[in-house]
């Protein structure tokens, strides 16, 4: 019996003792959950009873202005309506879909990317995620009249981008538009839903311009409802920070006279207008261009497809083309630079030039003897067939090199070729076969492998018109109060007397030869034509590379009109209207001599 009763004892004790085990055990935890919470966890806690019982709104911060170099608005914002979304009000697919289907009806935009985002939405995410931008008030009277069929969505008023001068300098400018899944991979500092810069200086200097966003936290019941706002917490407001201006060294005026011609030549094109002693751009144009202002709410399918099919995104003055004739002056200073050709030596051209069995034709049969200057001045390819008989790739190459083809110009621009400047090695290894004599032949004129960017023929003849040195590109001019320094120069060297023959024959050229559809009468100009032609095709690329005024040059401008003709009758005429922008020179137009090359 006692026997019994010690066992039971034991019993007893082995059960209390588990019991404030399992007890002390379970404290613990709890003890240690709630240090957790208390301790590591309270500012997320903190932050989701925050957004349980508030309403978070961000205000946009506006975009920095863009200036022209004159002060003149290129890019600033207006008031906008936007439609908002709360992503953590709605939890399945089921219900996101029941919404898509609910604003479809009231939204008349691209409702393809209205689903995207709205599937795409992260889950539980305290924080609205902007739909879509740029709302009609009658769109945004619907929205709030069904509020009560739309608890997940909201409307608010932001900074939306606009561009006062329509497609004026698009291509420099670039366009603001919702994020894509590509860039959002990439910047980890953007968040769906978020407008961000499109292509030129929107795009590369997005950072910048785009400022910091505010935000005003509205404390709300239960229900949704805003409590009294004479409550004194009621309120958080944080004002959003504007971003920084930037100012370009383009030029307005200049640009959009330059916009104007190139529209009603009715070629795609082309034009540069850089100050050779500074490397500033005046004007840069592309056309056809596009409207910066139509990405501020999403583009119907047609549209996009519209623009895609006439290329209106390409902004061709950054891609490379075969130069044709206005390579010459670059041939010249190597064959006077080598002594292989003497200034004012004479040549016999005529209709063809033969290299063994094989012909190399001219633009015209017409035969004489020409001094050499005549001859780059009336572009005949027959005497620069003897010329490149004289050269080797790498003699025409290194004057390429110093005036800058085969690289980047530093322009503040994303998406610049780099242009093909080739010589044996780059045959071989690019071709896997050897250079041949005829090859130098086509190089001589321009033809051949070269690749070249009007930007870089902008370069080289502000190399030629200033006689020393070649500039980097500059668009942007300053940032904020911050005034970018001009950038570096590379520099050359060749005897002023070589120099000067290679500038008689430009001079020429616009005086009495191919080039005379860009003569003025006050402003003396010196240019090049070019008339470069794409393989298999049939077609040329009209080119005029030109500054003027020719003794003390201010201005650089080259045209490229593409697959459009002769650069004699098509590009040189479109010049010519520019320079009489820039001189204040404008008259009425006159029909243009009808010269090729």
């Amino acid at each position: 019996m006692s026997f019994n009763i010690i066992e039971i004892s034991k019993t007893k004790d082995f059960k209390i003792k588990v019991l404030l085990g399992i007890t002390l055990t379970f404290t613990s935890i709890l003890i240690l959950r709630l240090f957790y919470l208390q301790i590591f966890q309270y500012k997320s806690i903190t932050q989701r009873a925050q957004y349980s019982t508030s309403r978070i709104s961000i205000l946009g911060a506006p975009r920095g202005i863009i200036y022209d170099r004159n002060g003149k608005i290129l890019a600033t914002n207006k008031q906008a309506i936007s439609v908002i979304v709360y992503p953590n009000k709605l939890k399945t697919k089921k219900e996101k879909l029941d919404i898509y289907y609910k604003l479809t009806r009231i939204l008349k935009s691209n409702h393809e990317k209205l689903k995207q985002i709205l599937l795409k939405l992260p889950e539980n995410a305290p924080l609205p995620i902007r739909l879509q931008s740029n709302i009609t008030v009658e769109e945004a009277i619907q929205i709030v009249e069904q509020q009560h069929y739309l608890p997940s969505i909201n409307i608010q008023k932001e900074p939306i981008r606009f561009y006062p001068n329509g497609p004026l300098a698009a291509h420099v400018l670039g366009y603001i538009a919702q994020i894509d899944e590509h860039e959002l991979a990439k910047r980890s500092d953007r968040k769906l839903g978020d407008l961000v810069g499109k292509y030129g200086i929107e795009r590369l200097f997005d950072d910048i311009l785009r400022g910091v966003d505010g935000k005003n936290i509205v404390e709300v019941d239960r229900f949704g409802k805003p409590i009294d706002p004479d409550y004194k917490h009621a309120v958080i407001h944080v004002n959003p920070t504007k971003g920084k201006d930037i100012t370009l060294t383009i030029d307005l005026e200049l640009q959009k006279a330059t916009e104007e011609i190139i529209k009603s030549s009715g070629s795609n094109a082309a034009v540069v207008a850089v100050n050779p002693n500074t490397g500033e751009v005046l004007a840069l144009a592309s056309y056809p261009d596009y409207d910066p202002n139509i990405f501020t709410k999403p583009l119907s399918n047609n549209t996009w497809n519209s623009l895609v099919a006439k290329k209106a995104f390409l902004n061709r003055a950054l891609l490379s083309y075969v130069p044709g004739s206005i390579w010459k002056p670059v041939t010249l200073l190597a064959a006077l630079d080598s002594m292989a050709v003497k200034p004012h030596e004479r040549f016999h051209v005529s209709g063809a030039f033969y290299l063994g069995s094989t012909r190399f034709g001219d633009w015209t049969s017409k035969e004489e003897t020409l001094p050499v200057e005549e001859c780059l001045a009336w572009s005949r390819d027959t005497a620069f067939y003897q010329i490149g008989r004289r050269l080797t790739p790498e003699q025409i190459k290194k004057w390429g090199d110093l005036l800058g083809a085969g690289e980047k110009t530093g322009i503040e621009l994303l998406g610049e070729d780099t242009g093909i400047l080739p010589d044996q090695k780059w045959k071989q290894k690019n071709l896997k076969e050897p250079w041949y004599p005829g090859n130098t032949l086509h190089y001589a004129i321009g033809q051949s492998f070269l690749l070249v960017t009007p930007i870089q023929v902008a370069r080289i003849y502000s190399g030629i018109a200033t006689g020393s040195k070649v500039s980097k590109l500059q668009l942007v001019k300053q940032i904020s109060t911050y005034t970018k320094s001009l950038p570096p120069f590379d520099t050359f060297k060749i005897d002023s007397n070589l120099l000067k023959s290679v500038k008689i024959g430009l001079e020429k050229c616009v005086d009495s030869g191919t080039g005379q559809a860009s003569k003025l009468e006050g402003v003396k100009i010196a240019g090049k034509t070019g008339s470069a032609e794409i393989h298999g095709t049939g077609k040329t690329h009209g080119w005029f590379a030109s500054y003027a005024p020719a003794d003390k040059p201010e201005i650089v401008v080259i045209v490229l009109a593409e697959k459009a003709g002769h650069g004699g009758t098509v590009a040189a005429p479109i010049a010519k209207k520019i320079y009489e922008q820039y001189f204040g020179l404008n008259k009425p137009e006159e029909k243009p001599i009808a010269i090729t090359q």
